[in-house]
């Protein structure tokens, strides 16, 4: 029997750090599932979930924690819900010019959707033939297979017009 772990990371960024994780999995009979990793203003950042043997996760754990990384180390066992209802999956992908807030404003009006964000990944970039800055954010969205998509896209509609944005939905 396995047992999911779900971990964060964070420390200044070096060469070997996914190795010095990767190696503390392979050593407790753990495997490496899935994970998000990046380099940010010279951090390293990342989340992963690792599968391990139930035997395995308290030492696991401990080796986790005495780990001299030099990365912040935060860990949970992951818990499913077997009661949760189904769920619709969606892309959402944003494009406009580069200005404070448009997170925040998207996310407001997602949760008052009920909407799930799964996946956000954002970057501001230079527009090739004006210079300006532009944001875009990609991000993977769930929604109960009850509820339609109508309302998300009316919602999206509303603010892509006051942030004057481009909003894509798609169902994935």
């Amino acid at each position: 029997m396995k047992q999911s772990i779900v971990i964060s990371v964070l420390g200044e960024d070096s060469p070997g750090l996914v190795e010095s994780l990767s190696k503390l999995v392979v050593a407790h009979q753990g495997d490496w599932v899935e994970s998000r990793m990046a380099s940010l203003a010279g951090q390293f950042a990342g989340i992963l979930q690792v599968d391990l043997p139930i035997d395995q996760v308290q030492p696991f754990s401990q080796a986790l924690e005495q780990a001299d990384f030099g990365l912040k180390v935060i860990f949970e066992a992951a818990v499913t819900d077997a009661t949760q209802a189904p769920m619709k999956t969606y892309q959402l992908e944003l494009v406009g010019q580069d200005r404070p807030g448009i997170i925040h404003k998207l996310s407001s009006v997602l949760a008052q959707l009920n909407v799930n964000v799964d996946e956000l990944e954002t970057e501001v970039v230079e527009a090739s033939m004006s210079g300006e800055h532009l944001f875009k954010a990609s991000i993977r969205i769930e929604v109960s297979a009850a509820d339609g998509a109508d309302a998300i896209a009316d919602a999206l509609e509303a603010i892509a017009n006051e942030l004057i944005v481009d909003i894509e939905l798609a169902e994935s």
